[in-house]
């Protein structure tokens, strides 16, 4: 099988270095824009560009593994039923990702500005180690607040409620107890609609739950592993 690791965001294949070490046959890919290439503006867009870097590199056996934006991405390119994806994991996933419409004002406002990402929008990686918090840090801001915010509209955008029961590949979702931005409920939800979906509940964990702890994270994706 080959595991591809899609970041949330406004960031980059940086959040998934504990995954990378624990997991052979691994890509950590960087969605267009990030910063290489020019930024796609739709869960859609990303989904077909990964379906092309799938098909050019005859990749099969595929497992999704995706976080926030990068679930988004998974949940739409299975959706596809284009590329041979034998699995999804989801971490911090929702069927709909709506962002609070005073963050991207805000945001917005900051680029208009030509300003920086603001601090609080790094409150999310305060529990993750040293040194991998730092790296993750430095990369979202060196992506800057355009990516950051063309992220945001691209998951406010996204809604794929009426779709889930079309998605018949197995699916592990993973979310932490704490995780404010994509909560247990979504969690819950997705598992209620996806034919063949669990969760698994990490008692402690946030948004970046997979970083904050990667032991427990990625022994779930290797239970998940096992079974298929």
């Amino acid at each position: 099988m080959t595991l591809i690791f899609l970041h949330g965001s406004g960031c980059t294949r940086v959040v998934w270095e504990y995954q990378q070490l624990c997991f052979d046959n691994c890509l950590a890919l960087n969605l267009p824009g990030h910063p290489e290439g020019n930024e796609l503006t739709s869960v859609s867009q990303m989904a077909q560009w990964l379906e092309s870097y799938i098909e050019e590199r005859n990749l099969q056996n595929v497992i999704l593994i995706g976080h926030s934006l990068g679930s988004a991405v998974a949940i739409q390119a299975a959706l596809l039923k284009k590329i041979d994806i034998k699995g999804l994991v989801l971490i911090g996933a929702g069927a709909r990702l709506k962002v609070i419409p005073q963050l991207l004002d805000s945001l917005s406002a900051i680029v208009d500005q030509g300003g920086d990402v603001p601090d609080n929008l790094f409150s999310a990686n305060q529990l993750i180690l040293e040194p991998l918090r730092t790296e993750i840090n430095t990369s979202i801001k060196g992506n800057g607040p355009r990516v950051m915010l063309n992220d945001f509209y691209a998951c406010d955008k996204f809604d794929v409620i009426d779709h889930l029961a079309e998605i018949t590949v197995p699916v592990q979702i993973i979310v932490g107890d704490k995780d404010e931005m994509t909560p247990l409920k979504y969690a819950v939800f997705l598992q209620d609609h996806l034919p063949k979906a669990e969760v698994k509940i990490i008692e402690g964990g946030t948004h970046m739950v997979f970083a904050e702890q990667p032991d427990l994270v990625n022994g779930i994706i290797k239970g998940f592993l096992a079974k298929l």
